[in-house]
């Protein structure tokens, strides 16, 4: 018999590639060169008349009786891609009717037509979207072979001595062993064995053998064929070529509608549209990757290139073997994620189902756009809406450029405003002095003037008696107009203090005037000085309670300063007994005013206030059973109508009991109910109230609270909406607030632990904003000063050490981290105060475990010398 054989593979054009394979003058075609274009056209035509086509072309042949036809695709897993590709018309059709012709021309008996397909084992369950191909592939099923040790030698040996060579047998059996149970890898193996014969014919010594030294110097089995397409990137790359081969190589290889890894053949032409660069830089490139001995990219050298010639890569295992072309691959996957993405919701917003984008999708947006420099040639691969994707993302730029313009007119109004507020509150206390020294004076006005002077202070310390932490609203300017116009309200209760009272009215306003005096003391920092006045208000009001005990508001006025001292006891860890007692005073008098009064919704509040209060104080001495009771007591009171509100004071103590939950793995069910909670009643008050400060950094406290436990349960997406609402909100405020540059930072890093499981890349950009946030806070002496921005800075050391060695670019950031963590160390031992220099040493000897051996040195460094600040020798 003699055999005309018909090669093809599918490629983008199934029935074409038959046609042209046909129509060669071995297989059905002519010889005639003149004719042979037009019998190829006329062989297509009769492909195409319907699924008898190949057997109508072969009996128009005329075969002599002898002669058989086998028609071998090979390859045949292009098909499946080809089928799926939504950027060729009617290409499911096409598929379909080339499959219909092969199984019609096997069905057949009367003409000697036989089919071979080639494919991978991994696309054999594709064959199932075509109808009567399994049924067919299964009665001819081949599986090549294993090749046994023997043979495998022999595949080895036998060319090298076909061509005039001898191989050591130790390079033998290495290439052997190199390959071990894998024979996934023989193509690997034969281009390491063509490169060493090259190596070998260029350097050899007369009479040597190829040796282990010749296989080594190629980069073995596993690094050759990754460094022989790296000369080829190099030579590119001196011409000036290095993108569009990126560009090039991306658009040939496709990971994102197969996670396997599919060769994806384009024109010339395309590939050119894709890289923004002109058809003939692209040949360039593609004639570096296809020359002799250099088969990385078909068609071969010999096949002149032209605008419709069809490139692609030559085998898949170069899709898997050079590091380059993986990362690039990598690169082009998650850029045409993020344009598909950003390509939805520009739909969704045409179809008036979705929004603007905000950041940080935004920002991601932007970073995608400058890093990928993307073009409608590229973006119709994945989506058809580039243009309308181009223009949501400048529509996203131009709303938040408004926004922050808005934004920023808002607050230099309310700078303004503050400023002109404060010269009228220095107005006031002016006012105040003048009244209070006349009242002292005229004896028939003294009670009047002194309750206006009285009224005027109280005015401008009620606008300061605020925590600016909280607030997020410590800009340096109204800090020091805050401290200002405390020191002028302690100025005027001091004066007021040092008039003998002479009757019991003002005996209470005196023992009032030195809660006040706590008050200022507390909020500036002065502990010890508000603890006595605290203390003197208390001994006034109950002597005072002695002799009225009936007298409601002087009980309420001692237990508020019980309270009061009770707070500013609370952070000293060694009066944490003292803290406590106080609060007891306040709640044994509370307990009974409630009783008294239960429809006195600020005594109940107050109550509930001092419970949490003390829950707060006994959940840091380790006492969880007693705080949770003081919690869930202080959220009885608060839930109840006779509350009257208190909203805020709610969501505090539904926090507080989910942080002490928190601790115990046993009772994690519980937490997220009780955070839910407190985030839903913080999201109304913002809701009611946009421009309240405290409520945005509240809830953004909350939010971070219960993104990882949301992580841990798996909830993934919600944990990164939480982060994200809790990034946005902080963001928000610390444009105004250089001292939330701490939570901010911390933020990020919380949320740099949410993404770990999702994307390395991500995790490293919010982690490396962390650091960039601590590492600039640290050189202000008052953040640096703050013990939380220590703690939160340790956090983020913790946070990257677990991490590290999954990630070189994490290892390396780790690296950084602890060096600006050392250098802020150190200088906190040169310049620093002895509390600061405490709370670093305690710190590193936190975290100094978590870290890996080779990175311990810097921090060891900085301890020792935290320690002879400290004076301690260790």
């Amino acid at each position: 018999s003699s055999w005309r054989m018909a090669v093809l593979r599918p490629g983008e054009d199934p029935v074409g590639n038959l046609a042209a394979a046909l129509a060669h003058p071995d297989v059905l075609g002519i010889t005639d060169e003149e004719f042979a274009a037009t019998n190829r056209v006329l062989m297509e035509a009769t492909l195409r008349r319907g699924p008898q086509g190949l057997v109508d072309a072969v009996r128009q042949a005329r075969l002599p009786k002898d002669h058989n036809l086998l028609v071998l695709v090979d390859q045949f897993e292009d098909l499946f891609r080809f089928r799926r590709n939504a950027h060729i018309a009617h290409s499911r059709d096409e598929a379909i009717a080339f499959v219909r012709t092969l199984l019609e021309a096997v069905r057949q008996q009367d003409l000697p037509i036989y089919v071979a397909l080639t494919m991978r084992s991994d696309f054999i369950g594709d064959c199932m979207d075509f109808p009567g191909l399994s049924e067919a592939v299964n009665s001819g099923l081949y599986l090549v072979g294993r090749m046994s040790r023997d043979q495998l030698r022999s595949a080895i040996t036998g060319p090298v001595a076909v061509g005039g060579g001898t191989i050591a047998p130790r390079l033998v059996h290495r290439v052997l062993n190199d390959l071990g149970d894998d024979q996934d890898q023989l193509p690997l193996v034969q281009h390491a064995l063509m490169r060493t014969w090259e190596y070998w014919a260029r350097t050899r010594t007369e009479a040597a053998p190829i040796d282990v030294a010749d296989y080594e110097a190629i980069g073995t089995f596993n690094g050759a064929l990754s460094r022989h397409a790296e000369e080829a990137y190099a030579e590119a790359a001196s011409e000036g070529l290095a993108s569009i081969a990126m560009r090039v190589f991306q658009a040939l290889t496709d990971t994102v509608t197969d996670p396997r890894g599919v060769r994806r053949p384009t024109s010339i032409g395309e590939l050119a549209a894709i890289a923004g660069a002109s058809e003939s830089d692209v040949a360039r490139v593609v004639d570096g990757f296809r020359r002799a001995g250099r088969s990385f990219l078909m068609p071969p050298a010999a096949v002149a290139l032209t605008p419709r010639s069809i490139i692609d890569l030559s085998h898949e295992s170069l899709m898997r073997c050079w590091t380059r072309l993986i990362d690039w691959a990598e690169q082009e996957r998650r850029a045409a994620e993020s344009y598909v993405r950003l390509s939805r919701a520009a739909r969704w917003r045409a179809e008036g189902t979705g929004g603007l984008w905000r950041n940080p999708e935004l920002e991601l947006a932007e970073r995608w756009l400058k890093e990928n420099e993307p073009n409608a040639a590229w973006g119709s691969r994945y989506d058809e809406g580039f243009e309308r994707a181009r223009a949501f993302l400048a529509d996203s730029v131009e709303a938040r450029r408004l926004e922050e313009l808005r934004v920023e007119r808002e607050r230099r109004m309310r700078l303004r405003r503050a400023q002109g507020a404060a010269a009228v509150l220095g107005v006031f206390l002016i006012v105040a002095s003048s009244l209070a020294y006349l009242a002292w004076r005229e004896s028939q006005r003294a009670e009047k003037n002194l309750d206006l002077a009285r009224a005027a202070v109280d005015q401008s310390l009620s606008s300061v008696d605020r925590n600016p932490a909280r607030v997020g609203a410590d800009v340096p300017q109204l800090d020091e107009l805050r401290r200002d116009l405390l020191g002028k309200a302690q100025t005027f209760y001091t004066a007021f203090m040092r008039e003998e009272p002479t009757s019991e009215a003002l005996k209470r306003d005196v023992a009032l005037a030195h809660v006040k005096i706590g008050h200022i003391n507390r909020l500036l920092e002065k502990p010890a000085e508000a603890e006595n006045e605290y203390k003197d208000a208390i001994v006034r009001l109950r002597g005072l309670a002695d002799t009225d005990p009936s007298n409601a508001a002087l009980q309420e006025a001692l237990a508020d300063a019980n309270n009061w001292l009770g707070e500013t006891l609370r952070p000293q860890a060694a009066r944490a007994a003292d803290a406590e007692a106080a609060y007891n005073q306040a709640l044994e008098i509370q307990g009974k005013l409630v009783t008294e009064q239960p429809a006195n919704a600020q005594i109940r509040r107050e109550f509930a206030r001092s419970h949490y209060n003390r829950g707060i104080l006994r959940a840091e001495r380790g006492n969880a059973a007693a705080s949770e009771a003081d919690f869930r007591e202080a959220i009885r009171l608060l839930e109840s109508p006779a509350a009257g509100g208190g909203a805020q004071e709610l969501a505090r103590a539904y926090n507080n009991l989910g942080t002490l939950l928190a601790d115990d793995p046993k009772r994690s069910a519980e937490v997220g109910p009780l955070w839910e909670k407190a985030i839903a009643i913080d999201e109304a008050l913002v809701a009611a109230d946009p421009e309240n400060r405290e409520y945005k950094i509240e809830l953004a406290t909350f939010c971070a609270n219960i993104a990882p436990l949301l992580k841990e349960q798996g909830a993934d997406a919600e944990a990164d909406q939480r982060s994200r609402q809790a990034l946005s909100l902080v963001q928000e405020q610390a444009r105004l607030a250089p001292s939330l540059t701490v939570t901010l930072a911390d933020t990020h890093s919380l949320r740099g632990t949410i993404l770990e499981a999702k994307s390395d890349l991500e995790a490293n950009r919010e982690y490396t904003e962390a650091l960039d946030l601590f590492a600039g806070a640290g050189e202000q002496p008052a953040v640096r000063a703050r013990p939380d921005y220590q703690l939160r800075f340790g956090d983020l050391l913790v946070n990257l050490a677990a991490f590290h060695s999954t990630n070189a670019d994490r290892r390396s950031l780790l690296g950084r981290a602890i060096r600006a963590y050392a250098t802020m160390a150190e200088t906190i031992a040169s310049s620093g105060s002895r509390a600061e220099a405490q709370t670093a040493a305690d710190t590193i000897a936190r975290i100094l475990p978590s870290m890996p051996q080779a990175n311990r040195a810097e921090l060891t460094a900085a301890a020792r010398q935290l320690s002879n600040k400290l004076g301690d020798p260790r």
